[in-house]
């Protein structure tokens, strides 16, 4: 079974023994249990064992003993029908039916919360500014090959790059990501840590790769932005093979 996705604009892991601190992050988020779960989230009571879908920048904290979490980029097509599905809600859930979140077939998963995937970035980026989305298009490339290094992507260079000012490409940045730059670049350093662990390279080498002092200061981000270290998220995810 495929216990991890790596995809542009989206992460899915397939996790156990979850449990978070309280903790808030700019991506939407989908909670599909295995088994028992409980979510708290701020303002409201906690609601167990339920598919959820979460919106962007609200305070959770979330046990589950095993199930798949799926992070979505909200300037996305697929964060747009989710925050339409939102409408003005913070949460919205439906009954849980186990035996069908054993599946690995991401289009599937995102079925059961009424969400429609297509692999197509074409069709991701369709709605962007045509500089951003080159720039994403450039960005993307990670998920093909080695992560490009994080020093590469300074605000300055890329909106030279791009025939910008610096203050025109981060507002022209926010305004299509729904999300600043710098919050984005944080994320996009957290996905290659994360691919760089699932292709078996050890900690000290993502921390690296992915533009971090080392391996402490990778897993303290990791927690600060998703209240859980980044060994316990990934303990479900299946190592490769030599």
């Amino acid at each position: 079974m495929k216990t991890l996705f790596l995809e542009p604009g989206i992460l899915a892991i397939h996790t156990q023994v979850l449990d978070t601190t309280m903790h808030q992050h700019a991506l939407i988020q989908v909670t599909l249990p295995d088994r028992q779960s409980t979510l708290s989230v701020a303002e409201h009571p906690p609601i167990h064992n339920v598919i959820s879908l979460l919106e962007a920048n609200i305070p959770h904290q979330l046990t589950m003993q095993q199930g798949w979490v799926i992070l979505i980029e909200p300037s996305t097509q697929l964060g747009a029908q989710a925050n339409k599905l939102l409408a003005d809600n913070h949460i919205v859930t439906w009954p849980l039916d186990a035996q069908d979140n054993h599946s690995d077939n991401l289009t599937d998963l995102l079925a059961r919360v009424k969400l429609t995937y297509t692999t197509s970035t074409e069709l991701h980026d369709a709605h962007l500014d045509p500089r951003i989305a080159a720039l994403l298009k450039q960005l993307n490339q990670c998920f093909a090959q080695d992560c490009l290094k994080p020093e590469h992507w300074l605000a300055k260079d890329i909106a030279q790059s791009l025939g910008l000012s610096e203050s025109r490409f981060l507002h022209i940045f926010k305004d299509n990501m729904q999300l600043p730059w710098r919050p984005y670049l944080l994320w996009r350093r957290l996905i290659c840590a994360i691919q760089s662990l699932s292709r078996g390279e050890t900690a000290t080498q993502a921390a690296h790769i992915a533009g971090f002092s080392d391996s402490a200061h990778l897993s303290r981000t990791f927690k600060k932005q998703f209240g859980i270290t980044l060994r316990s998220a990934l303990a479900g995810v299946k190592k490769p093979t030599s």
